[in-house]
């Protein structure tokens, strides 16, 4: 399957949003469990978009971005708690 330039660019900000909205604010204390575990599971998931979409981009998309077909595939398999 073939992830069109859009799609790409759409998923790195997708990414960037998650990672934005799962900064510390304030020191850890401040912030209860379910909070914690909400930023956490965020994390998690924009991780696991992130490496879905790599593993479906193209040879010339992943040329674009200097990373092996072998480094995408490998790091596309690396499961999501990880």
């Amino acid at each position: 399957m073939q992830v069109n330039a859009m799609g790409t660019i759409d998923a790195i900000r997708l990414s960037l949003q998650s990672a934005e909205s799962s900064k510390v604010r304030g020191s850890p204390g401040d912030e209860n469990i379910l909070a914690r575990l909400w930023r956490f599971y965020c994390t998690l998931a924009a991780k696991r978009r992130s490496r879905l979409v790599l593993g479906d981009l193209s040879l010339h998309q992943l040329k674009d971005i200097g990373v092996t077909e072998a480094e995408a595939r490998r790091e596309a398999a690396v499961p999501f708690w990880r």
